[in-house]
């Protein structure tokens, strides 16, 4: 009985072990994508090619101080890699060249108020043919206190 019980531990273990899904460069090219946070309403319109990720918000809201109403669409680039391990640095060396992993980082290169030395990491926890599950796990200063927090990258049909 003890015997069934360690090897049932095991199978579990390997199993859990396992449970990072890896992703492809040409997975991500192949679709355009909606970006989802959880639990914010927000969302994103995401599209990659070799070495980028484009990303669109449209916001519409009334500005609090001003009053005006704000109605554009927020445009970000950034460069992005896959890796199979998380890393203590942005290696801009691997753009374009790591082209699978259990991990995806993006560097913004098109915002000027963020830290050029910002990057985000995230673990792909979940695919399939329709959706992407990836949880923030990598950001140098968690001034949001988001690492953990959920997002859902969407097929766009």
């Amino acid at each position: 009985m003890n015997k069934i019980v360690a090897i049932l531990i095991c199978i579990f273990g390997i199993q859990a072990m396992s449970a990072q899904t890896t992703l492809s460069i040409n997975f991500l090219k192949s679709n355009k994508w909606i970006l989802l946070e959880d639990g914010t309403k927000d969302t994103v319109h995401v599209s990659f090619d070799n070495k980028k990720m484009y990303a669109s918000e449209h916001l519409h809201y009334i500005h609090p101080k001003s009053r005006k109403v704000i109605n554009k669409t927020l445009k970000i680039d950034y460069t992005y890699y896959l890796s199979n391990a998380v890393s203590d640095s942005y290696d801009a060396g691997k753009v374009g060249k790591a082209t699978t992993g259990k991990f995806i980082t993006v560097h913004n290169v098109s915002s000027t108020y963020v830290d050029s030395g910002d990057y985000t990491t995230f673990e792909i926890t979940k695919k399939s043919n329709s959706e992407i599950v990836l949880t923030l796990c990598g950001f140098p200063s968690d001034r949001f206190n988001k690492i953990g927090r959920k997002f859902l990258l969407i097929k766009k049909q």
